[in-house]
């Protein structure tokens, strides 16, 4: 009977203790989670994202896609970040041609590529990176991430971090937030 017990508390204590995801382990994230979230679902039931109560948050769609805006305005634009998550429809494919495409859009926005990679995001094919640059006289990063939901439809999550200070506490934070989202299909 003891084993029987002691065999149970290691699994509760094993069980408990929560795996950090892919994406926050590349970026060394230890972020606390965030308090008095709000569950918003896209206009066309996509799916669903936890954003702080007293964020403003905007949704949009039209017959392309599907939109969840946010930012916190509580805070100076240098200390937080906006998230932009949308459903889109249409084709992506993460082959050579996506990959030369993106790098061209990067140059012409006069940006610079810091990270980029593929993994599995929700058990969906994904693609990652992380641009700098300047956007509207403000020293400026991007975070992105690509998610291939089925054939004729992918979910894009973006998060801009306008000044120099804490860039990598900013992209963990957006990326807890992008790691509640729920796909609803």
């Amino acid at each position: 009977m003891r084993y029987l017990i002691f065999f149970i508390i290691i699994l509760l204590l094993f069980s408990s203790c929560k795996k950090q995801s892919e994406l926050s382990s590349i970026f060394k994230c230890n972020s606390t989670d965030f308090d008095n979230l709000t569950v918003y679902k896209d206009f066309n039931k996509n799916f669903k994202l936890k954003i702080p109560k007293n964020w403003k948050t905007e949704l949009y769609y039209n017959e392309r896609q599907s939109e969840i805006f946010s930012a916190d305005t509580t805070k100076q634009l240098s200390e937080t970040f906006i998230l932009d998550v949308t459903y889109n429809y249409g084709e992506l494919n993460f082959e050579d041609s996506f990959f030369k495409k993106t790098d061209s859009l990067i140059a012409i926005k006069n940006l610079e590529t810091v990270k980029k990679n593929t993994l599995e995001f929700k058990k969906k094919p994904a693609f990652w990176y992380v641009v700098k640059g300047t956007k509207k006289g403000f020293k400026y990063h991007q975070f992105n991430l690509l998610v291939k939901i089925n054939p004729n439809s992918y979910l894009s999550a973006t998060s801009e971090i306008y000044g120099a200070n804490a860039i990598e506490e900013r992209i963990c934070s957006s990326i807890k937030l992008i790691e509640k989202i729920e796909l609803l299909q």
